[in-house]
């Protein structure tokens, strides 16, 4: 039979096609817990959703939201999450539970716990927080660090009066002024509390309280087993955050807002955490050095104050904690 010009493209057509649904089934499905409900910070995992970057790199990413940092960890340590976006310091206290999780990019690595107070008032410094009522939640990040906050500040917790609320109430409480200030995560907050109550920040990490910021953290079992999904994935996650930081923080906040159309996000909140947060990208000890990477040095600073706050055991080892090997150097 002698094939005409229309059928070898109908061939040629049917032969794409089949490439392309192969390359759909080529697909790996992964799972990404986020820390917490839609924010400024999740910005990367939802646009490279968006531009289908994860896809050009052979992935499927179901990126879920979080019920916080811990239980992010915690989902990822017993296997029923591949990837966590989560605060790292958190992952580094989950391992003393027996879970075997690593941090294998620190996007965000500086300290961002903070103490969000009126830009009106006098208080600039820790000490200035004397006698001043402060919300935080029970469960929250800053827990174990109370104590050698205000220590290393030359105080104790008893020459504050701290409330512990409810975390859905926590914001609420201190916009609406029955609190001096709320001990949350600085760069986070401050957008959201600025709506209803001009803030600024009182840093932890000015006073000696390192405690590295969101990161993607992994099993060791999958960076053994999967280090190529591993990877792909946090390649893409980097890229993602390289394209927001180039100046596009609002397509980074269209992104969120279009991956959670059922929730009502404020752009200009995401906008605020987005562009808050570049301030907290690198440390002293990762200038110059590719986004995602991480400091022995750094580690070696917040397994000395996790030590001091009993959060750790002593005698921990930086590699314990994370890994450059999936970093562009």
């Amino acid at each position: 039979m002698r094939l005409t010009k229309r059928m070898v493209w109908s061939i040629a057509g049917m032969i794409a096609a089949a490439g392309l649904a192969s390359g759909a089934l080529a697909q790996e499905k992964v799972t990404a817990r986020l820390d917490f409900t839609p924010a400024g910070p999740h910005a990367g995992l939802h646009l490279g959703v968006a531009k289908g970057w994860f896809k050009d790199a052979g992935l499927d990413v179901d990126v879920q939201d979080g019920r916080g940092s811990v239980n992010t960890v915690q989902l990822v340590g017993a296997g029923q999450i591949d990837f966590g976006w989560a605060a790292l310091g958190v992952m580094a206290i989950a391992r003393e539970s027996g879970m075997k999780v690593k941090s294998v990019a620190g996007v965000f690595r500086k300290g961002d716990l903070a103490i969000i107070v009126d830009a009106k008032s006098n208080i600039r410094t820790a000490k200035d927080l004397k006698g001043k009522k402060l919300v935080v939640f029970a469960g929250s990040t800053w827990a174990p660090f109370i104590d050698p906050f205000f220590k290393n500040a030359g105080m104790t917790r008893n020459d504050v009066n701290i409330i512990f609320v409810d975390p859905t109430a926590m914001f609420a409480n201190y916009a609406s002024g029955q609190s001096d200030g709320v001990m949350t995560l600085g760069p986070f907050g401050i957008p959201i509390v600025n709506i209803n109550r001009e803030s600024r920040q009182v840093l932890a990490a000015d006073y000696g309280i390192a405690f590295p910021s969101h990161g993607i953290v992994v099993r060791e079992e999958m960076i053994a087993s999967r280090p190529q999904t591993v990877q792909r994935f946090v390649s893409t996650v980097l890229r993602s955050w390289e394209y927001i930081l180039a100046g596009r923080e609002g397509e980074g906040a269209d992104a969120v807002i279009a991956a959670r159309p059922g929730i009502k996000l404020n752009r200009d909140v995401l906008i605020g955490q987005i562009t808050m947060y570049k301030d907290f990208i690198q440390t002293d000890n990762t200038k110059g050095r590719p986004l995602g990477w991480q400091s022995d040095r750094d580690w070696v600073e917040t397994i000395n104050t996790m030590e001091s706050a009993g959060a750790i055991k002593s005698g921990k080892k930086p590699d314990e904690y994370f890994t450059n090997q999936f970093i562009k150097q």
